[in-house]
């Protein structure tokens, strides 16, 4: 765990990440351990998690990052640091509406923590663009509704009932590659046109 957070101080993410991944792993299977030891490698565990989480975030892999912190909130739905990181991560994936709701979240359950205020006020400056865009978006499909000749019911034309004009230019085929059953030898095997003589 020292080793990847010396490692993540000095900008070097991968190598953390995989310090993180390698205590997160070892950690795993604890059913072993006495009780005092399993409190403390679960809170290990924890912990890189978190840095694990915080490393993904740097590195904008936001859906593992998510994942990471999913891990921690199933034993500690309050951890305020995997909220916010969570929140982070969902903002990260553009998914706004999610990460204002965790921000708000983090708020109630630590009122003094500013960047969570901060990523709350971010997430909704963004879903207001969003709901912008779509607004103008289904506004522009809507105006189109309604337009346009309307077919009577039962004879709308298809594709391929549109008559097409005769301008001349169709090509005359011969009437043995028009009508394969004109009797023509060109459609017959080579051995069928002529029979041989007793």
């Amino acid at each position: 765990k020292e080793v990847g957070s010396n490692l993540f101080r000095s900008g070097r993410m991968q190598l953390a990440m995989q310090r993180y991944k390698k205590v997160i792993e070892l950690f795993s299977h604890i059913d072993n351990f006495n009780e005092e030891n399993k409190g403390k490698a679960k809170d290990l565990k924890k912990v890189c998690e978190l840095n694990l989480a915080a490393c993904l975030i740097k590195v904008k892999d936001f859906s593992q990052a998510r994942t990471s912190c999913d891990n921690v909130l199933k034993d500690d739905a309050q951890n305020v640091k995997a909220l916010f990181r969570k929140a982070q991560a969902e903002f990260g994936l553009k998914n706004f509406d999610e990460s204002m709701r965790i921000a708000k979240k983090v708020v109630e359950v630590d009122p003094q923590n500013k960047e969570a205020r901060g990523l709350y006020k971010d997430a909704h400056v963004e879903q207001k663009k969003v709901d912008h865009q779509a607004k103008g978006l289904f506004a522009k499909m809507c105006e189109g509704l309604g337009k346009g000749p309307i077919p009577e019911p039962g004879k709308s034309a298809g594709p391929m009932d549109e008559d097409f004009d005769n301008d001349g230019d169709d090509v005359d085929l011969p009437a043995t590659a028009a009508d394969p059953t004109s009797g023509g030898t060109e459609d017959k095997p080579p051995d069928e046109t002529s029979e041989a003589a007793p």
